[in-house]
Order: structure tokens, then C-alpha cells, then sequence
């Protein structure tokens, strides 16, 4: 089933000129592609995109990448699943990539392995990743917290993808549930052990 072009529509118009997100982003969705669909699908889904390659650290439109991410579920839902299943890959494919890369100094030297402190540095972390939005975190437990996520036009799933990635490469197993309060607002329930 063709992922829901309406609701991709609803998200572009939330997107701000200026709204930005890093590259490797960009070859980290094009990258699960090719990986589980092949090199056909992988030059589908990027199709009409800007250049011939994306740098890492350099910024590409929010807008670019949206449209990138539900070209990726149409390609991949035969294989992962409805597309908030690709989604959720995608981010998780994601935040697994920026912890080697830009993101070591988040994941390594500030959290220390603690997901009450990486949580708590998630505007730091995602203002390393894209130009837009704020991300508010409280404490709910020892092992648990809301992340609140404001005027950001991802889905939903892409986001949990983030999340339970990130407790992944901290070794943990968890779970984020997200709550939408709009198209670009969400919280998001985020549990470990």
C-alpha cells in the first residue's frame, strides 16, 4: 500500500524555509533502502533528489527529507511492513548512524551511558541534526521519561525509531510510545530496563 501522500502533504506545509537536516541522514535512509530492497529501489526512492551525494555534515531541506521518507515506505513496506514499521527502521537506522559519527560526543562523553542524561541533552543531540523544533524532557522514573517534541514535522514512528535506537546503542532494551498533539507536536513515553 502506497504510503499516505496526504498526511505527507499536511507535514511539507509544516516545514519552515530554513528548516534544515544533515546529510547523513539523507544516505543513512538511502543506505536501509539499498540494504533491504536493492540498488534498483535505492535510485527510485532518491529519484529528483538534489546532487549527486550527500555530504554528512552539510544541511539539506527538511522538506527533501521528508519527501525521501515516504519514498523510502513505499519501497520497503513490501519487506518491513506498513510504514510507520519503515519509519521506525528508518530512525533507528538513524540515531545508530549519528552515534558513530556527530552524535559521539552525546552518546559517549555526556550521557556516559546514562539514558536519563542522554535524554536530557536531546535539544543538544537533535540540534546537531536538524535546524527546527525543541525537545523538552522530564523525569517520570528511574527508568523512564516524556520527551516533549515541539514544531517537528517527522512521524511519529520515525521518532520512536530514534528512540528506542538510542537505548540500543546505550545496550539497553526499551520502548517510546508517542502521543501526537499535531502534526509537528508530540510526546513521547519513553520506558528501559
Amino acid at each position: 500500500m502506497p504510503s499516505n501522500k496526504a498526511e505527507l502533504e499536511a507535514r511539507l506545509a509544516a516545514v519552515q524555509p530554513g528548516d534544515s537536516v544533515r546529510g547523513l541522514f539523507f544516505k543513512s535512509v538511502l543506505s536501509l533502502v539499498q540494504q533491504q530492497a536493492g540498488l534498483t529501489a535505492m535510485e527510485t526512492v532518491r529519484e529528483g533528489a538534489p546532487g549527486a551525494a550527500y555530504t554528512d555534515l552539510r544541511t539539506y531541506p527538511a522538506r527533501d527529507f521528508l519527501t525521501l521518507l515516504y519514498r523510502a515506505a513505499d519501497a520497503l513496506e513490501p519487506l518491513l511492513g506498513p510504514e510507520d514499521a519503515v519509519f521506525h527502521a528508518c530512525g533507528e537506522k538513524d540515531v545508530t548512524r549519528f552515534s558513530t559519527g556527530p552524535g559521539m560526543l552525546i552518546f559517549g562523553i555526556i550521557s556516559r551511558g546514562d539514558p536519563q542524561k542522554l535524554f536530557a541533552g536531546a535539544q543538544m543531540g537533535y540540534g546537531a541534526a536538524v535546524s527546527y523544533g525543541s525537545r523538552d524532557y522530564v523525569p517520570t522514573g528511574p527508568t523512564s521519561g516524556t520527551l516533549h517534541m515541539r514544531r517537528d514535522m517527522l512521524p511519529p514512528a520515525y521518532h520512536e525509531g530514534i528512540l528506542t535506537g538510542a537505548l540500543k546503542v546505550l545496550g539497553l532494551k526499551g520502548t517510546a510510545r508517542a502521543t501526537p498533539r499535531g502534526i509537528d507536536s508530540a510526546d513521547y513515553d519513553i520506558r528501559w530496563a
